[in-house]
């Protein structure tokens, strides 16, 4: 009885062993057949800014796909899914293969640009300052802090008030462009010594720091416009700043003179100017015209000149190195 007992257990085993192994391959034959036909898109949605490419994939197959964008002026696709994005708008990418048809929208934006920023400097004040500070940093030799700047020698006028008068239709001429304008004072009544100025724009990461200032001469004769930079030489500037703020300073002179027809006198490179010294952003000095010349000290008191100095100097959208 004990012998039949275990004869019995034994076929049973091989029985459902037998069983066991010949399901297991039929199975995997399943399994393997169920992936083959899950062909898919990487992504059936995305956003592209303009401009920019994105690669859509396939998965699944190992055939040939045959891709198509619906709007190609909205976007276009490579033979092999790379998709770039053309304009803004909407367009479905299509890929054929095996049969199907896969289908991704693609939506594409205009990119979101950081606003540029600009910082006026409206030279000098209502009351100087004499109290030293170092015309660059590490800087052994001294200047006076800030100093009240020159006067009409037939109006009058302070170069301070010419400076800031300017400043003020320069900020509303660039706001209308579409940049944030930082001023480092809106009034004569202040102390910002010229570190302090320069300062304000390095801690803005201004991408234009204009300083706008008027010139005197002993010879009442001499005339003109000019702008500031710093030398190729300049040890305090950083490199970079440096060679953006002579481009700055040739632009700008350039657009100055086209627009109030003022004699240029281009651009002089100088070391030191503390105002300048102390800046790690593109930087310039524009000296706007002669308080010490009868027909310019003139001019530069008016309105009308003044809005013309301003949209003289506000075409930083064509300055390549912040557009």
């Amino acid at each position: 009885m004990f012998k039949k007992i275990i004869v019995i257990s034994l076929t049973l085993g091989l029985l459902l062993g037998g069983s066991i192994a010949q399901a297991t391959p039929i199975q995997n034959s399943v399994i393997e057949v169920q992936a083959k036909a899950k062909i898919k898109l990487n992504v059936t949605k995305k956003t592209i800014d303009k401009g920019k490419t994105y690669t859509l994939k396939v998965s699944g197959t190992s055939k040939k796909v045959k891709w198509s964008s619906s709007n190609k002026s909205v976007a276009t696709v490579s033979s092999k899914g790379k998709v770039t994005a053309k304009k803004a708008g909407t367009t479905t990418i299509s890929a054929k293969v095996s049969g199907k048809t896969l289908k991704c929208k693609i939506t594409v934006k205009n990119p979101i640009t950081r606003q540029k920023i600009v910082v006026i400097d409206a030279g000098h004040q209502a009351k100087g300052n004499n109290a030293k500070e170092p015309i660059g940093p590490g800087a052994k030799e001294k200047k006076a802090k800030v100093t009240t700047g020159t006067t009409g020698k037939w109006t009058k006028k302070k170069e301070s008030e010419i400076n800031l008068a300017v400043a003020k239709k320069l900020r509303k001429e660039l706001e209308k462009r579409g940049y944030k304008v930082i001023m480092v004072r809106t009034k004569q009544n202040v102390n910002i010594s010229n570190k302090e100025r320069a300062d304000i724009a390095n801690k803005a990461k201004a991408d234009v720091f204009i300083r706008l200032h008027c010139d005197g001469s002993n010879n009442k004769r001499v005339n003109g416009a000019h702008t500031i930079a710093p030398t190729s030489k300049n040890k305090y500037v950083p490199k970079k700043a440096k060679s953006s703020s002579q481009k700055l300073a040739q632009s700008i002179i350039s657009s100055f003179c086209k627009k109030t027809k003022a004699k240029n006198r281009k651009v002089s490179y100088r070391d030191d100017m503390s105002g300048i010294n102390w800046c790690k952003v593109p930087v310039t000095i524009i000296e706007m015209g002669f308080m010490s010349n009868k027909d310019e000290d003139k001019k530069l008191a008016t309105s009308a000149y003044q809005t013309k100095c301003a949209s003289g100097k506000g075409h930083c959208k064509d300055y390549p190195y912040i557009s």
